[in-house]
């Protein structure tokens, strides 16, 4: 566990979080990973972004989970890696060049499946919501969004209980924007995607940098942020490690 950890927290605080959470000044707005298996795995939100004319605060540590998930399953791994002035999971896809690398990627390397992990508050109510835009982004293979939801309950039963949350499926997080890296996948690919949004316990191994990623903005409302202090003082690292070997677990049953 520990070398995994170590290396997660060495790539979020070396490469994601610098530069006020905009990534290494010198780095190229995303990376790109190959694998074996024809899955990839998207973390668009590994730093801070522009939507809406606003900054878009990290979902800190997406970038290093993806990435840790992408090597022990053995698939393709996309993170963003620099500043950007455009949000994957917000604006159109010709307006966004990770989305376009990402849906040529896929059709150059004939990925069947692509899962885009993203991170949310303490203060959810779930360990990890799955996304499947209601089903839409499954057409291709009906009940997959279920099967995942299976998969990580029973390799995360543990931690769920531990920490009192559970898996859902189509949430308030379901990716049914027009623009989300999910519908848009799904829709020019004609692939299974899904979005997993990992709540601050499964995502976060450690407490740095005052406990909270502010970047520009503070990502947590006032009401959320004691909370998420609290949580983020206490990480459990071993909860974050069961759930990057979960989501490769799921990559390698897709």
């Amino acid at each position: 566990m520990d070398n995994l950890i170590e290396q997660m927290v060495n790539q979020e605080y070396e490469q994601f979080s610098v530069n006020d959470y905009r990534g290494l000044p010198d780095a190229p707005d995303f990376r790109i990973v190959e694998g074996a298996l024809p899955i990839i795995i998207s973390a668009p939100h590994a730093v801070s972004q522009l939507r809406e004319g606003r900054v878009k605060p990290s979902e800190d540590f997406t970038g290093p989970l993806a990435l840790a998930a992408a090597e022990i399953a053995g698939c393709h791994a996309i993170v963003a890696t620099n500043y950007a002035e455009c949000d994957p999971n917000w604006d159109p896809l010709d307006c966004c060049l990770y989305k376009q690398a990402l849906v040529d990627y896929v059709t150059k390397h004939e990925i069947v499946a692509v899962l885009d992990v993203h991170g949310v508050p303490a203060a959810s109510s779930f360990a990890i919501e799955v996304g499947s835009a209601d089903g839409l982004s499954v057409k291709s293979r009906p009940g997959i969004d279920k099967h995942v939801c299976d998969l990580l309950r029973n390799d995360l039963s543990p931690f769920l209980e531990k920490h009192r949350r559970k898996i859902v499926l189509n949430g308030a997080h379901a990716a049914r924007g027009y623009n989300t890296v999910t519908s848009t996948v799904s829709r020019e690919c004609g692939i299974v995607a899904l979005q997993l949004e990992v709540s601050t316990p499964f995502r976060v191994p450690c407490s740095r940098h005052g406990h909270t990623p502010a970047g520009e903005t503070v990502p947590f409302t006032k009401d959320q942020l004691p909370y998420e202090i609290a949580i983020r003082r206490q990480p459990d690292p071993a909860c974050v490690e069961a759930t990057v070997r979960a989501i490769a677990h799921v990559v390698r049953e897709l």
